[in-house]
């Protein structure tokens, strides 16, 4: 997507030009951004889903890039209207948005999530319906849901439902008192929350403040509570002086797009803030995006990259609608149709075998852990290791120090095409990036790359 700063972008890694990030401030992101817009409704051809009541695609004209897009639901006794002013905004500055009506404006928070996920059915279709003028060009595994009032409580729900959603706004958020809770409110998607410091329906101390504090503080979270204000304020990215649209579209730039430029907008207190609480930590000047090819079948992946939040859940959420099955090297797996962590948190110079439905890209954002100043410990028998080299090298070049101790029995790849010291035989070729690696050894030693 085309951005306000250009992005550097060599092999496999996005570095983040911080001298770029300077043209990145509150005054350059408010309305409109510099994308003209159109809208899309089903007499257009749009998909009329079953769990909703009508929709308008907001979408940007004059961008050629892929596209990221967030779904939003209105709230009790409202209609599509009251939200509508978030399209236009989000997508003059790149991001397809979605409003969308429920069946029926009484729908409690469980409907309007309901709502939410069907529509995404409804945008994703979107991407191959050939008359769409977004056919080809949305990127159906980037997208985020709103809400407010009920809404917002519905888009709660649909995360803690949906683990594949990147992002989520809750507007004023309402939910039934008996789904204030960590069993309800459990999810790792990172949410923006809009609060009203004089709310007489969504009371924020009852609603709001409860679901930051519920959130588990592993999720990226955000609590805004505009100053003097009421119950509908964050329906209109003008409210609180514009600061209401200035962090909702950063949110949305850092944590669907990982556009790092953003962050510091993020943790800047509004001046219209009556309460501002976060959990954010903006990364250093070193923070690298590794994109690592994760192919269709079975293959061992690896990383470079020290990511930002190391639980296996987070790190591989980016393709889990087409994962099957993650293992580490003792066989402790990931099944994401059962919603099972059994490897817990990534380790550094681990590999990990996967088997993918489709192929897909796996964005890694974190520190990058320079090959030379990290060794990785090798146990007796079989290990899965990692590859920190950032560009392909010869495996015999990479593995020298390893195979001057005549320890190694055999170092294989996903394929099986292996390296034999004692034969004196390589049919690995080169390493590359993103792939992980076989390795047995007969005792415990030490791999520097």
């Amino acid at each position: 997507m085309k951005t306000l700063f250009t992005s550097i972008l060599i092999l496999s890694i996005s570095f983040n030009s911080y001298s770029q990030c300077e043209s990145i401030t509150s005054e350059s992101i408010t309305n409109p951004g510099e994308f003209e817009v159109s809208i899309l409704t089903e007499g257009d051809g749009v998909r009329n889903g079953p769990e909703y009541s009508g929709s308008t695609i907001y979408y940007p004209t004059n961008e050629d890039e892929t596209l990221a897009s967030i779904i939003i639901v209105p709230g009790y006794f409202t209609f599509e209207s009251t939200i509508a002013d978030w399209g236009p905004f989000l997508a003059s500055h790149g991001i397809v948005t979605m409003t969308i009506g429920t069946n029926s404006i009484l729908d409690q928070p469980a409907a309007r999530s309901s709502a939410l996920l069907d529509a995404m059915v409804s945008l994703k279709e979107e991407n191959t319906r050939q008359n769409s003028p977004l056919n080809g060009k949305l990127n159906t595994s980037n997208i985020a849901v709103g809400g407010w009032s009920m809404g917002g409580g519905g888009a709660q729900i649909a995360a803690t439902i949906d683990p594949t959603i990147k992002a989520v706004i809750a507007l004023c958020p309402w939910l039934e008192t008996n789904l204030i809770s960590e069993e309800f409110l459990n999810h790792e998607t990172p949410i923006l929350i809009f609060s009203a410091e004089f709310d007489a329906i969504a009371n924020h101390t009852l609603h709001a403040d409860q679901h930051y504090a519920l959130t588990p503080e592993t999720t990226p979270k955000l609590i805004y509570e505009i100053a003097g204000a009421g119950h509908t304020v964050a329906n209109y990215p003008t409210s609180g002086n514009g600061e209401v649209g200035i962090l909702a579209l950063s949110w949305l730039k850092k944590y669907m797009l990982n556009e790092n430029c953003y962050c510091p907008l993020i943790t800047q207190t509004p001046s219209t803030a009556s309460l501002f609480t976060h959990n954010i930590t903006c990364e250093s000047e070193n923070t690298i995006t590794q994109e690592v090819a994760c192919i269709e079948g079975w293959s061992i992946i690896s990383t470079y990259v020290n990511p930002t939040n190391s639980n296996f859940t987070n790190f591989i959420a980016p393709v889990v609608s087409n994962l099957v099955i993650a293992k580490d090297y003792i066989g402790n797996a990931y099944l994401p149709d059962w919603d099972f962590n059994g490897i817990g948190d990534l380790e550094q110079g681990q590999a990990y075998l996967i088997k993918m439905l489709n192929t897909a890209s796996l964005a890694v954002v974190g520190e990058q852990l320079i090959a030379s100043e990290n060794t990785i410990t090798l146990n007796e028998g079989w290990n899965l290791v990692a590859n920190y080299k950032t560009s392909s090298i010869d495996s015999d070049l990479a593995f020298s120090s390893l195979l001057e101790t005549q320890n190694v029995v055999i170092i294989k790849d996903y394929i099986g095409n292996a390296l034999l010291p004692e034969w004196g035989f390589n049919g690995l070729g080169d390493l590359l990036p993103g792939r992980g690696y076989q390795i047995k050894v007969t005792n415990t030693c030490e791999l520097q790359y």
